[in-house]
C-alpha cells in the first residue's frame, strides 16, 4: 500500500489526521503520524517535556509561550508524536507511545501519567526529599530560631547535632525571662552557662546546688577543682533580677560568685546576711545599681563590706530594710562619692537631719533622694538641700514632722524637677503650694523607681526587654 511522504508543518491540513491512517509507510522507516498543531504550541509542549529536539522548528520568543504555572502534563492523547514500531507480534505493527526525542531523556526520568517525563513534578519531588534547613546558613537559622520561646528552643536542640549547637547559641539566650519558674538542682546553672547577659528571675524558686558537676562533660580533675573551691564557674550575666526569689543565702552566694561582670543587681525582698553582702562587694566590683529594698539581714558590718568594695555604685535602694542608727552611721562613713540616686525611705525615727546632711555633703553628684516615712526629719534639711544645688527629684512622703508651709524654702532649689509630698499637703493648700514651684511635677511617683528593675513594663528589667 503506497502512502504519501510526511507533509511539512506548514502544509498540514486544518484538522488532525486520524491515528489509524498512516501517513508514511516507507519499508526502511517506520510509519509516522503527526498532529496538526501550531509551531508555538509545539515549542511549548517540547519545553514542558524537557526535550531539546524541535525538529527544525525555531523556538518562539518566551513571551509567546505559556506561563510555567499554566502548563499541564501531557497524556498519550495530547499533542505528542505517535510512532509505530514494526514488530513480529500478530498481523500488524504495535503502536508505542514515546516522546519526540527519547534519546535526550536521562536515566533519572520518571513515569508520569503513563509517559516517561522530565517535568516540574520531578524537580519538586527532589526538593521535598531533601532537608530544606540544610540549605540555609547558620546565621539565617539563628534569625528563625530567635522567634521561638525558650522551651521550644530546648525541644529543637533534640533534632540533630547542628540544631543542638544552634539552639544553645549565645545570640538566642542573651536576654531571658525566667520569672516564677522552679529550678531543680543544676538546672539554672546550665542555663546561665549559655551566655545570657540579662536574666530576670523574680519570684523564682531555686534549689541548690546551682551548678551541678556533670562528669559526662567535664574532666574528673576539673570537677575536683570545682568541688574543692580552687576553680569557679564564670558567666556573662550583667543584669540580674532576683526580686522576691525563694532562695537560700548560700545559693545567692553561688549565683553572685559566678557573675563577676555584674553591673545591676536586685535582691528585693530576699533574705541576706553578712556573707551575701560581702560576696556582692568582693565579686561584683563593677556594680552600678543595687536594689536591697525590703531585705532582711542588712547590718553594719555587711554594709561596710559592700560599700568599701563598690566604688562605682551610682544607685542604691535601702528602703524598708530596718536600718538602725549604727548601720546608718556606717552608711554615711563609707558611702561612695559617685552616688547619684539614694532611697532611704522607711527608716523611721532612726534617720535624722544630721545623717541627711552628711550624705548630701559626701555625695555632690546626688540627683535623686527619697527619705519618705521618716518622722524625725525636720525643715532643717531644706537649707542643706538648697546648698547642694543638684537635687532633681525629692520624696518627702509622710514625713509628718514637716509642715507644708516650710516647703516654700525649696523654691530656691533651681534644679528641682519633681517633688512627692503624699499625705503631707492637704487638699485645700495643694494648689497654692504647687504655684510656688513653676515647672515642678508634684506627686507623680507613688512608688520609688530608684535601682528597681521593673516599674511599668513587666517584661523589662532596667529598660532591657527579656524574652520567655
Amino acid at each position: 500500500m503506497e502512502l504519501n511522504t510526511t507533509p511539512e508543518v506548514d502544509e498540514m491540513p486544518s484538522s488532525p489526521i486520524d491515528a489509524s491512517e498512516p501517513v508514511n509507510c516507507d519499508p526502511t522507516q517506520p510509519p509516522t503520524m503527526l498532529w496538526n498543531i501550531k509551531a508555538t504550541d509545539k515549542s511549548a509542549i517540547y519545553d514542558d517535556l524537557g526535550v531539546n529536539d524541535l525538529e527544525g522548528i525555531k523556538a518562539p520568543p518566551k513571551s509567546l509561550r505559556h506561563p510555567p504555572q499554566l502548563r499541564h502534563h501531557t497524556t498519550p492523547t495530547d499533542n505528542v508524536t505517535l510512532t509505530q514500531q514494526i514488530g513480529n507480534h500478530g498481523d500488524g505493527p504495535i503502536p508505542v507511545l514515546t516522546t519526540p526525542s527519547s534519546s535526550t531523556r536521562s536515566d533519572t526520568d520518571h513515569i508520569h501519567n503513563g509517559t516517561s517525563c522530565s517535568c516540574k513534578r520531578r524537580l519538586l519531588d527532589e526538593i521535598n526529599s531533601t532537608d530544606s534547613f540544610a540549605c540555609l546558613a547558620d546565621e539565617i537559622l539563628l534569625h528563625i530560631l530567635k522567634w521561638l520561646p525558650l522551651t521550644k528552643l530546648s525541644h529543637c536542640s533534640r533534632v540533630c547535632k547542628r540544631w543542638y549547637r544552634l539552639a544553645f547559641d549565645e545570640l538566642l539566650w542573651r536576654r531571658i525571662d525566667l520569672s516564677s519558674k522552679q529550678f531543680f538542682a543544676g538546672i539554672l546553672g546550665n542555663i546561665l552557662q549559655r551566655g545570657p547577659v540579662a536574666v530576670k528571675l523574680s519570684r523564682a524558686k531555686i534549689e541548690e546546688p546551682v551548678f551541678s558537676l556533670n562528669y559526662r562533660h567535664k574532666a574528673k580533675k576539673q570537677c575536683n577543682k570545682l568541688r574543692n573551691g580552687k576553680q569557679s564557674i564564670t558567666t556573662k550575666v550583667q543584669y540580674l533580677d532576683l526580686s522576691a526569689c525563694d532562695v537560700s543565702t548560700s545559693t545567692l552566694q553561688e549565683i553572685i560568685k559566678s557573675c563577676p561582670p555584674l553591673r545591676k543587681l536586685s535582691l528585693e525582698s530576699c533574705m541576706v546576711n553578712v556573707s551575701v553582702l560581702t560576696c556582692v562587694g568582693q565579686k561584683a566590683q563593677e556594680l552600678e545599681e543595687l536594689n536591697l529594698s525590703m531585705c532582711e539581714g542588712v547590718i553594719d558590718f555587711g554594709m561596710m563590706q559592700l560599700l568599701v568594695n563598690t566604688p562605682n555604685l551610682t544607685s542604691l535602694n535601702l528602703a524598708w530594710t530596718s536600718l538602725n542608727k549604727q548601720t546608718l552611721t556606717t552608711l554615711t562613713d563609707n558611702i561612695p562619692t559617685n552616688l547619684e540616686k539614694l532611697n532611704l525611705s522607711g527608716c523611721g525615727r532612726n534617720l535624722e537631719d544630721k545623717t541627711v546632711d552628711q550624705i548630701l555633703r559626701k555625695c555632690p553628684k546626688l540627683r535623686e533622694l527619697d527619705i519618705s516615712d521618716s518622722p524625725s526629719v525636720s525643715e532643717a534639711i531644706f537649707s542643706s538641700l538648697v546648698g547642694h544645688g543638684n537635687i532633681q527629684y525629692l520624696a518627702l512622703n509622710r514625713c509628718y514632722s514637716l509642715h507644708y508651709s516650710y516647703l516654700e524654702q525649696l523654691a530656691g532649689l533651681q534644679s528641682l524637677r519633681a517633688l512627692d509630698v503624699f499625705s503631707l499637703v492637704p487638699d485645700a493648700a495643694y494648689e497654692s503650694v504647687t504655684e510656688l514651684f513653676p515647672g515642678v511635677i508634684f506627686n507623680a511617683h507613688p512608688y520609688s523607681a530608684i535601682a528597681r528593675p521593673c516599674i511599668k513594663k513587666k517584661d523589662y528589667i532596667w529598660g532591657i526587654k527579656c524574652y520567655e
